[in-house]
């Protein structure tokens, strides 16, 4: 029975700039740090794929190397 493509993963573009996160690389326990400067919307916007993904994320708001970002961590 034929059925629809998958619809694509929400973009994550929090400042205008479109950030590219491997996902299919991001295991649980793993975190990666993206630098931001609209932390909410970033969040808002990684809470989408994590939904579409039934994933459960960890968020911290930090300056990493001089830039501010946030944290995430994938937890399930």
């Amino acid at each position: 029975m034929w059925s629809p493509p998958p619809k694509p993963l929400p973009e994550v573009n929090p400042d205008g700039v479109v950030i590219k996160i491997p996902y299919h690389k991001w295991e649980v326990g793993m975190s990666v740090f993206v630098p931001a400067l609209n932390l909410k919307k970033l969040k808002n916007q990684l809470r989408q794929v994590a939904r579409r993904k039934n994933w459960r994320l960890e968020f911290k708001g930090r300056v990493e190397g001089g830039k501010l970002g946030l944290r995430i961590w994938r937890i399930v």
